[in-house]
């Protein structure tokens, strides 16, 4: 049996009491609201929440001398600044395109000139793989398509528009490869397997 008798409706420990009730009510409704509504930046709710993506950026500079070829296979150049996501590696025969979408950044300078960006690239070779589409955008402008036969390598231009990069500096890959595959039963979307990236280079026109 309590020791206290239960406040009476209207004295001050009923008030207080009922009072501190309904804030802690009021608090686990803001975190729950809290938790179906979380205030996080767009490229984290787009591959943590929404699952809309499977490409997680992060940031990187884009440093990139105009008209370099950059080697993606082991040993070859240093592209930490240049893979925002997506990639996994480098491997001797290049740098895996992990999960369904990657992306490159490159620091080009506030140019208004068109640019050629040439992609070497190769398919995997994996049991029941399809032929590899790769959708190319560029500072959210298609660029163009290209299919790479299983387990080939082709070596591809993609024309980018003059004046996409005028107002940033900064020039923004995402290769969609809408053709990948899981290499093994239980793969999230986020470890399919679709190409290598072996070469790009990135030149005005």
């Amino acid at each position: 049996m309590s020791l206290l008798s239960d406040p009476k409706p209207g004295s001050p420990r009923f008030v207080a009491t009922y009072g501190a009730v309904a804030l802690l009510a009021l608090i686990e409704l803001v975190i729950l609201w809290q938790a179906i509504h979380p205030n996080v930046p767009e490229a984290y709710r787009a591959y943590y929440i929404d699952h809309t993506t499977t490409c997680m950026r992060q940031p990187v500079t884009g440093a990139y001398t105009m008209g370099t070829t950059i080697d993606f296979r082991s040993g070859g150049s240093d592209t930490t600044e240049l893979r925002p996501c997506g990639w996994e590696g480098p491997v001797g025969n290049g740098m895996h395109l992990l999960g369904e979408t990657a992306r490159l950044r490159f620091a080009t300078g506030t140019t208004t000139e068109a640019m050629t960006l040439t992609l070497e690239m190769t398919a995997d070779d994996i049991e029941g793989m399809s032929d590899q589409r790769v959708v190319v955008s560029a500072n959210g402008t298609p660029v163009g398509t290209t299919t790479i036969p299983r387990g080939q390598t082709v070596t591809v231009p993609f024309a980018i528009p003059a004046g996409v990069t005028a107002d940033t500096g900064l020039l923004d890959i995402v290769l969609d490869v809408p053709d990948a595959v899981r290499s093994r039963p239980g793969d999230s979307n986020t470890r399919k397997r679709s190409i290598k990236l072996t070469e790009a280079t990135l030149t005005p026109n």
